[in-house]
C-alpha cells in the first residue's frame, strides 16, 4: 500500500503578496522517506525551489524547528528501530551538524528552539519518565520542566517565549496543557476522553491548533489560547490530519494522508479560501519564522 500525504494551508490570515508566497508561505523543513528500505531524512524547500535532501544516513533525522534567523534548525536523530535519540543542529544548508544531548540509551525527542534561538524544549526519558525539558540553544544547561511523571511531549513556544504548550499524557489520557517557561504547575487546556496531540501556538499568540479523534476522525483543531472556543476545522472522517503548524502569516498548516491518491477540498475559513501543496512522503514539518 502507498501512503500519499500532502501539506494543505489554510488561509486563516491574510494571503502574502506573489503568486509563490501565496501557495507557499515560507521556506519549509520536512522529512520523508525516499524508498521503501530507507529512513527519514530531513529537506528543505524554498518558494519557487525544488527539494534539497540535507540528510543521507542509515538513521532516521526528523522532526526539524526552525530557528528563528532561519540559518539552523534543530531536529531528532534516532536508530531506525527503537525509541532511543537525540537532539541535533545544523545549519540551513545541511552542514556543521552536531549532537547536542549525547544521551546513549535515552529518549530525546521533538525539538522546539525558542523564538529568540537561545533555547531548544524538548521531551526527554533521561530521569525515567518522558518529561518536557528546556536547554541552552548550544546544548548546555538541561533543566526539566514537567514533573508529572508521564509523558509530555511535543512543546510549542508561545511568541514572546515566556510559556509553552504541550501534549500531555495523564493517566493514559491525551490533553493539551501549558507551563510557564520556568516551569511550574502545568495547566490542562482541553478535557475531553478523545486523544488531543501535537499542539502548536498560533505567531500571535492567540490560538493553539492541536490534532484530536474527539469527532470519531483524526482532525486539525483550533481553539484559543486559553483553552476555550474549540472548533474542528477539518471534519474528514475518510482522511487523518495531523502535527498543524503556522507559517509566520498567520496561516495554519498540517497534513493529511490516507490509503492511496487523495484529492483535497479545503473549505475556507476566512473567505479566501485554502490550496494543496504536494510533498511526497512528508512528516513532520516546520516553516521558516
Amino acid at each position: 500500500m502507498t501512503r500519499i500525504a500532502v501539506l494543505v494551508v489554510l488561509a486563516l490570515a491574510a494571503g502574502c503578496g506573489g503568486e509563490d508566497r501565496d501557495r507557499w508561505p515560507g521556506t519549509v523543513a520536512y522529512s520523508a522517506e525516499v524508498g521503501p528500505d530507507t529512513g527519514l531524512d530531513l529537506f528543505v524547500r524554498a518558494p519557487g525551489g525544488q527539494a534539497r535532501r540535507l540528510t543521507d544516513g542509515a538513521v532516521n533525522e526528523f522532526s526539524p524547528s526552525w530557528a528563528p534567523d532561519g540559518r539552523w534548525l534543530a531536529y531528532r536523530v534516532n536508530p531506525p528501530r527503537g525509541d532511543e535519540g537525540d537532539i541535533w543542529r545544523m545549519r540551513a544548508d545541511g552542514s556543521g551538524a552536531r549532537n547536542l544531548t549525547r544521551s546513549p540509551g535515552v529518549a530525546d525527542w521533538s525539538p522546539a528552539v525558542s523564538p529568540d534561538g537561545r533555547r531548544i524544549a524538548f521531551m526527554s526519558s533521561r530521569e525515567g519518565a518522558h518529561e518536557l525539558w528546556v536547554m541552552d540553544a548550544g546544548g548546555g544547561n538541561a533543566r526539566r520542566l514537567t514533573r508529572a511523571e508521564e509523558l509530555s511531549e511535543y512543546p510549542s513556544w508561545s511568541p514572546d517565549g515566556s510559556w509553552l504548550a504541550f501534549g500531555a499524557n495523564r493517566a493514559g489520557d491525551f490533553e493539551i496543557a501549558r507551563i510557564a517557561a520556568e516551569g511550574g504547575e502545568e495547566t490542562n487546556l482541553t478535557a475531553h476522553p478523545g486523544r488531543d496531540q501535537w499542539p502548536a501556538v498560533s505567531p500571535d499568540g492567540k490560538r493553539i491548533a492541536f490534532m484530536s479523534d474527539r469527532d470519531g476522525g483524526e482532525d486539525v483543531f483550533v481553539m484559543r489560547a486559553d483553552g476555550t472556543g474549540v472548533r474542528n476545522v477539518t471534519r474528514s472522517a475518510e482522511r487523518f490530519e495531523s502535527h498543524p503548524t503556522w507559517a509566520a502569516d498567520g496561516r495554519l498548516t498540517y497534513y493529511q494522508h490516507s490509503e492511496g491518491p487523495v484529492h483535497v477540498r479545503v473549505d475556507p475559513l476566512d473567505g479566501t479560501g485554502g490550496h494543496t501543496l504536494p510533498i511526497d512522503g512528508a512528516f513532520v514539518f516546520d516553516w521558516t519564522p
